[in-house]
């Protein structure tokens, strides 16, 4: 610490000891005063709650337009901090100071407060899980949980800032979610507390989102997964123990077919099941089976299936992220959709007799587990905008049979396509269909769907049959709470493009509207992969040690010519140049040294076919040429008898001739006849 001497002037001659040291303490505040006021200059892109409220106040004065500027410029740095164009990753990214700065952003009014809760819905879709992000988490948690419950809700209309903040909570507590399952939230004792607090106040705000469905799932996995982590309900299935998970467990190692190939073995070895239900486990095995070709996943498909019953319970998160998982699958391959759509429509045929209970509400839907029903509606939704395939999403909107005659009777569940499920009315009772909610979430995504698909060209077929069905749906609907699924989502595809989020590059998110969930599906299938199952890589030899070679014993080296060591160079230019092939090739080198095998067999022996082919046709004109040079030199020689009365060749010498006509003479002296007898070992013209 420096030592500072404060001068002192005696203005009033000499002074006693005691107001000597008094007019120094004096002396001493008043300077400690001036140098704490002598403050550095503040950053002007310091993002304080200071600027917030100047922001907001500036929206009524002539400052208006500075501070948007300025706004927009932490908006971009937020941007960056969030890596938006690099899902996540990079030198340069710090997601937990973009949410933070994004979040209080999200304060100001006006296309401020669009743009950043635009940003953060974008991050918190496609950025990593990873524990780093926790007291982040929390904070977001917390923030958007007092917004809905002390403002949002106070409103007497719904708005679209609502919506927002509702798919922000789902994405921010599916992240804790999946941070709880392996254990990473065990030492935020603090943060729970206070979450909890919060989540016992949005249960209050419960009922005025009942005719919503889309806000009202968000709610409902909020609270659910709220409870979860703040440790008021176990997360694992109350009818089954541990015990019980590993007899199914080991029952269906000695079922199926992996084990004999050894697939099953690895996949299993160090996995962790009891900590999961079997249906997410085994959803998880058929995302790894899709993605590493394995052979055996039609029989895991089968496993699915048979714990199709845990769709039921009452626990149903791990059933929704089951069936995100499956969603990633199917997105993928053929089978897997066709399972995930069997599994839903025996979810929807078994709730049916729990839907038609009497209920003294409707409203209230607490008889089944529609969340589950709901979830699957926009996972068709991103079946339909990103299957790999024309079939994939063609397969999501029509089903299985795309013919008009199976949506004229509505009393069956045939499939559970959206448009099945648009056409699917299993109460004939008007007062009393709680099947609305699923006709909700089908119309509401359809609506989302068109609009995603809008400035597509290849595509153009499949909004104008999306289109087509949201007109035909209008009319016959009878729900106003469906209709009003057609108003809302038709508000959010109508908002003004973000010019912002559109800067430079290709953003990874809906470049209209409100951004749809692209990321974290597949973001969920990983982190879950990554914990519960081990992973499969291809086989890498181990180092060895290198062999151990004598010394040679130096020696002259003979001179070398110049075109020996120009031959030596155009040698090791030549093996250079040649592909070269690792001594230990991994998985997919291997895969692909014999796929050039096979092709390179089958191509010779197709060669050889046509190597064959052409000597047989190469033999059959030789033969026709043959032929018609022997028809050829029959008429000459038939003609030269009539003209020349010669039987000798054109080409033959002219002694041979004269030796044939004199034989020829004495040949017809001797015999009295008119026709002319030629020699055996001549032609005969009459042939």
């Amino acid at each position: 610490m420096p030592i500072l001497k404060v001068p002192v002037v005696h203005s009033y001659g000499i002074v006693s000891g005691k107001e000597h040291e008094n007019l120094q303490w004096k002396l001493w505040k008043k300077y400690v005063n001036n140098y704490s006021t002598k403050t550095k200059p503040k950053n002007p892109f310091q993002l304080t709650e200071e600027f917030i409220e100047d922001f907001n106040y500036s929206l009524k004065t002539d400052d208006k337009e500075e501070f948007i500027e300025l706004a927009r410029k932490m908006l971009a740095r937020c941007k960056r901090r969030s890596g938006l164009r690099t899902l996540g990753c990079g030198k340069h990214v710090d997601i937990p100071v973009a949410w933070t700065e994004t979040l209080m952003l999200s304060l100001c009014k006006g296309e401020i407060q669009e743009e950043a809760l635009d940003i953060l819905l974008i991050s918190l879709d496609h950025a990593p899980v990873s524990p780093d992000h926790i007291p982040a988490l929390f904070f977001v948690a917390e923030s958007i949980l007092y917004r809905i419950c002390y403002d949002a809700v106070q409103k007497p209309n719904l708005l679209s800032c609502e919506i927002k903040l509702a798919k922000l909570g789902f994405l921010v507590f599916l992240r804790l979610l999946l941070l709880h399952l392996p254990g990473y939230l065990e030492f935020c004792e603090e943060q729970k507390s206070r979450l909890h607090i919060s989540v016992k106040a949005l249960a209050a705000c419960e009922l005025a989102y009942q005719l919503y469905p889309n806000i009202s799932f968000a709610v409902n996995f909020m609270l659910k997964a709220g409870e979860t982590i703040c440790g008021a309900a176990e997360f694992s299935d109350p009818t089954a123990s541990d015990a019980n998970l590993e007899d199914v467990q080991e029952e269906t190692v000695r079922n199926t077919s992996l084990n004999r190939t050894g697939t099953w073995a690895a996949l299993n070895s160090g996995s962790k099941q009891s900590q999961i239900k079997p249906f997410l486990w085994h959803s998880l095995l058929v995302w790894v089976c899709v993605h590493n070709s394995c052979s055996e996943i039609d029989e895991v498909l089968k496993h699915v299936l048979f714990y199709k019953e845990q769709l039921h319970q009452k626990d149903w998160l791990e059933s929704v992220l089951g069936l995100m998982v499956l969603g990633e699958a199917a997105k993928l391959n053929m089978s897997c959709l066709k399972v995930l759509m069997d599994l839903v429509r025996d979810f929807m045929s078994g709730s049916m007799p729990l839907q038609k209970q009497p209920k003294s509400n409707m409203i209230k839907l607490s008889c089944w587990q529609w969340q589950v029903g709901y979830m699957y509606t926009n996972i068709l939704r991103e079946i339909c905008l990103r299957g790999i395939s024309a079939d994939l999403q063609k397969t999501a909107f029509l089903g299985f049979c795309d013919c008009a005659e199976q949506f004229k009777d509505g009393k069956e569940l045939r499939g559970t396509s959206f448009l099945d499920l648009l056409h699917y009315y299993p109460s004939a009772d008007d007062s009393h269909d709680p099947f609305w909610v699923i006709r909700y979430g089908v119309v509401y995504n359809l609506a989302i769907l068109r609009n995603e698909l809008s400035g597509d060209a290849i595509r153009e077929g499949l909004r104008n049959a999306v289109w087509k069905s949201l007109q035909k749906q209008k009319v016959i609907e009878k729900e106003r709470q469906v209709l009003d699924a057609v108003r809302i989502a038709e508000v959010e595809t109508k908002s003004l493009t973000n010019q912002f989020l559109e800067g430079r590059g290709k953003v990874p998110a809906a470049p209209r509207g409100l951004p749809s969930s692209q990321y974290i599906g597949w973001r969920i299938t990983t982190t879950l992969y990554h914990h519960f199952l081990p992973p499969i890589g291809p086989d890498i030899p181990l180092p060895r040690q290198p062999v151990w070679k004598p010394l040679s014993v130096p020696c002259r080296e003979p001179k070398i010519s110049v075109k020996d060591k120009k031959s030596a160079l155009q040698s090791i230019r030549e093996k250079y140049l040649q592909p070269q092939v690792p001594k230990h090739p991994d998985f997919f080198t291997r895969t692909d040294m014999q796929l050039r095998k096979i092709i390179e067999d089958q191509w010779e022996k197709e060669l050889q076919i046509r190597l064959e082919l052409e000597e047989k046709l190469r033999q059959l004109e030789l033969k026709e040429k043959q032929k018609l040079e022997e028809e050829r030199f029959r008429r000459i020689m038939k003609w030269r008898w009539a003209k020349l009365r010669k039987t000798t060749k054109p080409y033959e010498l002219s002694f041979q001739c004269e030796a044939e006509e004199e034989d020829l003479t004495e040949a017809s002296d001797s015999i009295e006849s008119t026709s002319v007898q030629e020699p055996s070992h001549h032609w005969e013209p009459g042939l």
